[in-house]
């Protein structure tokens, strides 16, 4: 018994093997084409000392299960662009993300539908909170999905009067 009490109370050894780990910051992307690495995500997440919320849909339109939306190449490749950046670390239900009762990757069937018009805005960059603002070159190409996204929202709103 005295044995594992000194084992149990032994200082760890020092691993110098382990790579010194650098989180990316809250505006850091990956290079075209790749994505943020699940380790990652939860380490940033753990890091940031998130918890956990609830994610609604905020489109103001009912989910359709064969949404076509899912296969529309616009929204393809700005999903792309959301998983190389950090931001999706923390708007990940799947990775207990603080920030999902704002957007979600996770919701179905299409995630853009978990955002309102408001969120999408300041995600397009069209307000005036650049530190939320999704961090990519592209942000003209963002500003059109979102226009469109914007007038398909109230096409529906005017749909239900």
């Amino acid at each position: 018994m005295l044995t594992l009490l000194v084992l149990a109370c032994a200082e760890p050894a020092a691993d110098d093997s382990a790579p010194d780990v650098h989180l990316p910051g809250h505006n850091d992307c990956l290079p075209e084409g790749e994505e943020m690495d699940l380790d990652v995500c939860r380490a940033v997440v753990e890091d940031q000392g998130r918890y956990p919320t609830v994610s609604e849909n905020k489109s103001g339109d009912a989910p359709v299960v064969d949404d076509p939306r899912k296969d529309d190449p616009e929204l393809r490749w700005l999903t792309s662009e959301v998983k190389r950046c950090t931001c999706s670390c923390c708007h990940h239900r799947g990775l207990g993300g603080a920030g999902v009762y704002f957007w979600d990757l996770d919701w179905t069937p299409v995630w853009t539908d978990s955002a309102s018009l408001w969120t999408l805005g300041v995600f397009s960059g069209t307000t005036d909170n650049d530190f939320q603002t999704l961090p990519i070159e592209d942000l003209e190409r963002v500003q059109a999905w979102y226009q469109g996204e914007t007038d398909r929202r109230r096409a529906v709103e005017a749909g239900k009067e």
